[in-house]
C-alpha cells in the first residue's frame, strides 16, 4: 500500500499521511541573474498537520488495487496504523526518510534535484537598450506615415460627402 502511495507522490507532487502530515514537490523555475541563468531547483517540503488525503488519491488507489474508494480509504489509514510506534523511522522509497522522535515527526529528505541541474554561465547579453531604441524609432516613422494617410483619407471624405 505505501508502495502505491509512493507512486501516486511521484506523479502528482503530493501525499498525504494520515494522522502524520503532507509531502509536497515543490519547483521553483530557473531564472537569469546578472548573466547566469540559475538552475531551476526542485525539493521536497514536509509539513505537519492532519494529513487528510484527497478523493483523487483513494481514487488512485481503488483503480490500482480494484476495490472501492471507501475500501481503500479504509485500507490505507490502517497500512499506516503502527509505523511510528517506539520511534522507528520509515523508508519512503528513495526520497527519504519520515522518524518519530519524542512524539514529533521530522523528515529527512535523499532527494537532491542539484546533481542533475547546474548553473550556466551566459555571460553579458547584447545590449537590449540599443535593440528597443531602433525599434521604436521605426515604429514612430511608420506610425507618422499611417497617420498622415489616415487624415488625407478623412479629409477627402469630408470634402466628398458635402
Amino acid at each position: 500500500m505505501i508502495q502505491l502511495a509512493i507512486k501516486y507522490f511521484v506523479r502528482f507532487g503530493q501525499l498525504d499521511i494520515p494522522s502524520v502530515g503532507q509531502l509536497t514537490l515543490l519547483k521553483k523555475e530557473a531564472e537569469l541573474i546578472d548573466g547566469v541563468l540559475k538552475s531551476p531547483s526542485e525539493f521536497i517540503e514536509f509539513e505537519l498537520n492532519a494529513g487528510i488525503p484527497s478523493k483523487q488519491f483513494y481514487q488512485f488507489l481503488g483503480n490500482a488495487l480494484d476495490i472501492s474508494t471507501d475500501q481503500a480509504a479504509i485500507q490505507y489509514e490502517q497500512s499506516w496504523e503502527g509505523k511510528f510506534d517506539n520511534d522507528q523511522k520509515l523508508m519512503i522509497g528513495n526520497l527519504g526518510v519520515i522518524s518519530k522522535n519524542e512524539g514529533s515527526y521530522i523528515w529527512e529528505s535523499h532527494f537532491n534535484a542539484t546533481q542533475f541541474y547546474s548553473d550556466i554561465e551566459v555571460g553579458n547579453l547584447p545590449n537590449s537598450e540599443i535593440f528597443e531604441n531602433e525599434l521604436t524609432a521605426q515604429k514612430n516613422d511608420k506610425w507618422a506615415i499611417w497617420a498622415i494617410a489616415l487624415a488625407v483619407i478623412a479629409i477627402l471624405a469630408i470634402l466628398f460627402k458635402q
